[in-house]
């Protein structure tokens, strides 16, 4: 990866946080409506608010992994040549 521009690791970034950020966040709705959980809170130094923020993250995150090698999404939104 040490070949790319600096503009494709940009783009490249971008794209996964973007892709972890929705679904973050509909995690998050989804939670809300069906379990009446409610996501953490990064403001309160609580563990209980940590454990679930990292809960939902760690959620997104290995459905992306899922997504990808699924190839429902691609890995990179800007192929390296």
């Amino acid at each position: 990866m040490a070949s790319q521009s600096p503009a494709k690791d940009i783009a490249n970034t971008k794209y996964h946080a973007a892709v972890t950020t929705v679904l973050v966040v509909g995690y998050a709705m989804i939670g809300r409506k069906l379990a009446k959980l409610d996501v953490g809170d990064p403001a309160k130094p609580d563990l209980t608010e940590a454990l679930k923020l990292t809960a939902v993250v760690t959620l997104a995150t290995v459905t992306k992994d899922f997504l990808v090698k699924s190839k429902i999404i691609p890995e990179d939104i800007v192929k390296t040549t």
